[in-house]
């Protein structure tokens, strides 16, 4: 059990959707009181695919038979290669299976795709469900969100978070290598994106959370003296990387949004993501393409802290900044037959001649001010290399199967996809965003 974790779901218990947190060695042998007492009293669907039922589905099984419980098992379609991606048509495909089944719960076996599926149809369903986690890959689990390729983008979409889920050190422990680095990445990025996160507050008057901000720190505090002890499966480092991972979720739905955990870094990861299913191009975990995005916002912020205020011409940006029309044809040329589902969140973050001006004027005037907020939790490219190093991780693009210019590319582009103002928003504002991807590039691709 964690302390932690069990005093903020107390805490805000009335904007949390998530009821328990079991984080143990063999959590699923002793769960059952807490999913009798969360889910509803019925028919319960197993949600996996042949991977995670390896994991954990015959554990899951002989506790739900001891107890006498019902259920069923449905397996999650697979591809004909590679891994399945939490979609529109996985969703709907869940959903039919949990009305067929006449299933009163869901309880998703997995990590990523298979909790965001069986969430989102849950969700629409109006049934409650839980998860029990098979890798601690990502931070998602117990958040408020689920991230669905819909229409060729990969987007965040609101949901039903989980009431209960149950984390198995010893199931997570024997979690493959890569996906163990995967959530030591994705937690990585939180330094950087809190950074791009405050930027937002300050520059555009975005909401920014204190309480989801504690939690945050609380979570990263739960990762000291852990990626080195990763690679050998040590419990008790599995324990604090699933406990942060855990943390951040909660932090996320306390803020409502997911902001405090996705800045810049997760952008350079969808739009990796987002060619790679529209393009048949390689891709890798989630948190590790997460990991290297923040190793290159991280470099991002360096050259802002370095850049002398005074040498920022306010009103030559301005007039630099093309017409809304014209930037579309850009990004129709960009994006292809992405255009039609990127082109609404880039024209809601397109700033007009006057919002430019206002935003530069006041980063120019508050320039101290801003780099000290955005500074607070920020950390070093270096240090947080050294992390994923230790912890066996991808340290560059092409350690995911990305080449140079798609690299760029992600760099360059990946802004258009998401309005969530970011140090990637910014460095195209300043004019200077090529000029860091391209020094971002030379100490992060070969």
């Amino acid at each position: 059990m964690s302390k932690l974790v069990d005093a903020y779901l107390n805490q805000y218990r009335d904007r949390l959707e998530t009821r328990a947190c079991l984080i143990e060695a063999g959590a699923i042998a002793t769960c059952y009181a807490l999913l009798q007492q969360h889910l509803d009293a019925g028919h319960w669907l197993l949600v996996s695919d042949a991977n995670t039922w390896q994991a954990a589905g015959a554990k899951t099984a002989a506790m739900l038979d001891a107890a006498g419980q019902s259920w069923a098992r449905y397996d999650i379609p697979m591809p004909t290669s590679g891994d399945p991606v939490c979609s529109d048509a996985l969703i709907a495909a869940f959903e039919r299976a949990f009305v067929e089944a006449g299933a009163s719960a869901a309880i998703a076996l997995g990590s990523g795709t298979i909790n965001d599926v069986v969430k989102m149809g849950a969700s629409q369903q109006k049934r409650p469900m839980a998860v029990i986690a098979t890798a601690p890959s990502m931070n998602g689990y117990n958040s408020g969100i689920a991230a669905i390729l819909s229409e060729g983008v990969k987007t965040t979409q609101p949901c039903t978070a989980p009431r209960v889920v149950i984390a198995d050190l010893e199931v997570l422990a024997k979690a493959p290598a890569r996906m163990i680095a995967s959530g030591l990445g994705d937690l990585l990025s939180k330094p950087v994106s809190n950074s791009d996160w405050r930027l937002s507050a300050r520059l555009k008057g975005t909401a920014h959370s204190v309480e989801a901000m504690e939690i945050i720190e609380h979570g990263a505090r739960a990762l000291d003296g852990v990626a080195e002890r990763l690679v050998a499966r040590d419990i008790a480092a599995i324990g604090g990387l699933t406990e942060s991972l855990i943390l951040s979720g909660i932090a996320m739905s306390v803020a409502g949004s997911s902001s405090p955990a996705s800045g810049g870094e997760h952008l350079i990861s969808h739009y990796i993501d987002m060619t790679a299913y529209a393009f048949d191009q390689p891709h890798d975990l989630h948190g590790c393409q997460v990991g290297v995005g923040t190793l290159s916002t991280a470099l991002f912020y360096e050259h802002l802290q370095a850049l002398d205020p005074a040498s920022i011409d306010i009103e030559a940006r301005v007039a630099a900044l093309p017409a809304w029309q014209d930037y579309e044809v850009v990004l129709r040329e960009r994006f292809g037959p992405l255009f039609e589902a990127v082109v609404k969140y880039a024209r809601a973050g397109y700033p007009t001649p006057d919002e430019l001006r206002a935003r530069l004027t006041q980063l120019v005037n508050e320039w101290d001010i801003i780099l000290g907020e955005v500074g607070h939790t920020l950390r070093s490219q270096k240090s947080l290399e050294a992390e994923l190093r230790a912890a066996d991780g991808p340290l560059r693009y092409a350690d995911l199967g990305v080449t140079r210019e798609r690299a760029r590319r992600a760099m360059l582009h990946s802004k258009d996809i998401r309005n969530r103002y970011t140090i990637l928003h910014l460095g195209w504002e300043l004019g200077l965003l090529e000029d860091w991807t391209d020094a971002a590039l030379q100490a992060l691709y070969e």
